[in-house]
């Protein structure tokens, strides 16, 4: 019976652990936080959105008058994929009335032509729309449509970043089924806009009704990824004020464990936490609005993208590694990886980078060591996630 039993467990185990590596930690990124380039850890990031896109009336993208070539090249230097996110949640009279044009039947082809050439000319790995509310008409989902058509074929991915619990109605149910994935933007439940209204602007509670809300819109819950805030709203003056988690933290590194100080409502570690393993369970990643809010420089053990990470349950690079008996040695790695398992074990190891590419997979029987050639593999960061009957471990670690 075990010998019948064991092949089914292993690919039960696959399955898990293949759902585990494909877990997103996608960071939004304004151009106007370039600044801290050298701050953010990207590494610990899976992609990377540049925001906002938006084009002339001749459909030339420009991202806030600035270059995006460092941006980019920094991100993709750290494993990450690098999407360039379009729109943004609120445009000038003049940028809706561009796109209101360039959405134009007639227009259409033509402008989707310029998004690609674009993408392609900045090295961009896929696309993100940000247009919310009233920017959503009628010509989204015909526009969602055929720019998928245009995407698909050069292996580019579309995704979207849509409210936390409301379904546009232009939005049509192939339009949805079109994006690679969602990012719920589970935030701003108050805010500046109500400020009679104070409280917490993304609370728990609410990022589990938003989950089963767009899973019961037929969305995979896969193709979820939970959205959490690196900021928070002052109350306590008018009018009412974001402030960024930096800034908080920066008052008091106390702040760090609460979610309130006095009329200031944000998400402090623990509920950062508590959301990533919600997301663990339900969904398929994690999106943050945006990282370059995080705790930085003197404060940077507070980050709450270091939470989210560990959370994941993933190990930063040491001279040596050790889970739960599972030794790997050396990390960083050069030529051959050393695996010494806690005893003779059966189960499932596998290696991939961070995007959950699989650069190989093992089948243990039995076994208390396995050695790696790591030779022909590039430098960057990989994981590791090793799986018998009993448990399920993952750890990172670089190749140098």
């Amino acid at each position: 019976m075990k010998k019948i039993l064991f092949p089914i467990l292993i690919l039960l185990t696959i399955a898990r652990l293949q759902a585990q590596n494909d877990f997103k930690v996608v960071g939004y990124w304004p151009y106007y936080r370039f600044s801290w380039i050298n701050d953010i850890e990207f590494q610990r990031l899976t992609h990377v959105n540049i925001a906002f896109a938006n084009p002339d009336s001749l459909g030339n993208f420009s991202v806030g008058g600035v270059s995006v070539t460092n941006a980019v090249n920094k991100a993709h230097q750290n494993g990450c994929k690098v999407f360039i996110s379009l729109a943004g949640g609120y445009l000038t009279p003049t940028q809706e009335a561009t796109w209101d044009y360039l959405t134009l039947p007639a227009n259409r082809a033509f402008f989707i032509q310029k998004i690609v050439s674009y993408v392609q000319a900045k090295g961009f790995d896929g696309v993100d729309i940000d247009l919310e509310w009233q920017y959503v008409k009628s010509w989204y989902s015909p526009f969602i449509l055929e720019l998928k058509a245009a995407l698909a074929p050069l292996g580019l991915p579309l995704t979207a970043a849509l409210p936390g619990n409301y379904k546009y109605p232009q939005i049509s149910n192939a339009a949805l089924a079109a994006f690679d994935w969602v990012n719920m933007m589970i935030y701003d439940l108050t805010g500046p806009f109500n400020p009679n209204n104070p409280g917490q602007h993304s609370p728990y509670s609410w990022a589990v009704d938003c989950v089963q809300y767009w899973i019961d819109k037929n969305v995979p819950a896969q193709k979820l990824t939970l959205g959490v805030p690196f900021y928070g709203y002052n109350f306590g003056v008018s009018p009412v004020e974001a402030l960024t988690y930096r800034y908080i933290v920066g008052l008091s590194p106390s702040n760090a464990d609460m979610d309130q100080v006095n009329d200031i409502y944000y998400n402090g570690i623990p509920t950062i936490k508590a959301k990533t393993k919600l997301a663990l369970d339900k969904v398929g990643g994690v999106m943050i609005w945006e990282i370059g809010q995080d705790a930085f420089g003197a404060n940077k053990s507070y980050s709450l993208l270091r939470a989210i990470d560990e959370q994941i349950g993933q190990v930063t690079a040491v001279s040596q590694s050790e889970v739960a008996g599972l030794l790997i040695y050396p990390n960083p790695v050069g030529e051959a990886l050393h695996l010494v398992f806690p005893e003779e074990t059966n189960g499932l190891l596998n290696v991939s980078d961070l995007q959950g590419r699989m650069l190989g997979q093992w089948i243990l029987d039995a076994q208390s060591r396995l050695d790696i050639s790591t030779s022909s593999w590039p430098a960057g960061m990989y994981q590791l996630s090793w799986s018998n009957l009993e448990r399920v471990q993952s750890m990172r670690f670089i190749k140098l």
